[in-house]
């Protein structure tokens, strides 16, 4: 379609595909991004909703504080990374580094904080430095995944639920530690926000820290009614690990797999078969859509309608991330 507004910057706007683009001239200035944007946020919003994810390219948001001006002007409130489960290091003000994970290895789709009972609404990326080779940022519909899941292992999730289990250390182990996961050192401020997200809570002897907490493993977009995929039973589950890490932490957890830095099971205490988390995951890549990323390009999630992940990479890779409320 062709957009009446800004034509002379503007190149194409491309509804078709997932995630919807829209393509700038190349190295449009950021303040035009910003203009067009504002002028035209009921049509972001509108096509979010149908389609999860929109995809802005051309534009030259090429440093830190040209994403922390750009989200800063098309949102008004932001969100920590307080309760993540993967390391992510402030940059600067809103923006986070996506995730500081092991590059050899692909991060599998989620949506962010699904585990927990507040979860950010959208979420808003852009690719500083592309990686050498790699690291692209797979998206998938989370309708879709439901849509094509087995109804059976569907039926079974939504049943059962997911029960997730965490053991952040002090200081001392492998894994974050309990105060890098809550940005504090202070043990009340932990267990308020335990108590505010509905999370159970137990001190240990060595100064760490168990949660536990069941959740949903399907829920509904608040706006569309729609039934999304919105857990993240595979990245808890102990078959996430490799081996030799599995094998290491089994040890360090005297085989008691709860006692992993991270373990997830059904709501009912029973264990999920690694057959069904490996078709979970085979479902959700099957419709996910992987694209390269290039310097500047913005995307911006419905945190609940598309999932994200990550791909393993080369070289040095600058991807950040800011999330709304």
């Amino acid at each position: 379609m062709e957009h009446t507004m800004l034509q002379e910057a503007l190149v194409k706007v491309d509804e078709q595909q997932f995630p919807l683009t829209i393509t700038f001239e190349k190295n449009t200035p950021v303040d035009t991004l910003i203009e067009w944007y504002r002028n035209n946020t009921a049509y972001i919003d509108e096509q979010l909703l149908k389609k999860g994810a929109v995809l802005i390219q051309g534009v030259a948001i090429n440093t830190v504080p040209d994403f922390e001006r750009m989200t800063a002007s098309v949102s008004t409130k932001f969100r920590n990374y307080v309760d993540g489960s993967y390391p992510r290091r402030n940059l600067k003000g809103h923006v986070y580094i996506s995730t500081e994970y092991d590059p050899a290895f692909d991060i599998t789709l989620h949506n962010e904080l699904s585990y927990s009972v507040k979860w950010p609404s959208r979420l808003y990326f852009g690719s500083i430095i592309p990686a050498a080779t790699g690291g692209e940022t797979p998206l998938a519909d989370s309708r879709e995944v439901v849509r094509v899941m087995n109804p059976s292992l569907l039926d079974e999730f939504e049943n059962k639920k997911v029960r997730y289990v965490r053991n952040l250390h002090a200081g001392d182990g492998l894994g974050p530690t309990w105060m890098d996961t809550f940005e504090t050192e202070d043990r009340k401020v932990v267990e308020r926000h335990c108590d505010e997200i509905e999370i159970e809570y137990y001190w240990k002897d060595n100064g760490g820290l168990k949660l536990v907490h069941t959740r949903p493993a399907t829920r509904k977009h608040p706006v569309t009614g729609e039934r999304v995929w919105f857990n993240q039973a595979d990245q808890f589950h102990p078959s996430h690990f490799r081996k030799e890490v599995y094998e290491t932490l089994m040890l360090l957890a005297d085989f008691n797999e709860e006692e992993l830095p991270l373990y997830a099971c059904f709501g009912d205490g029973t264990k999920i078969p690694e057959a069904a988390i490996k078709e979970v995951i085979d479902t959700i890549n099957g419709v996910a859509v992987t694209r390269p990323w290039v310097k500047g390009d913005f995307v911006v999630l419905d945190n609940m309608l598309a999932a994200h992940g990550r791909k393993s990479y080369t070289g040095e890779r600058q991807t950040v991330v800011s999330m709304a409320p």
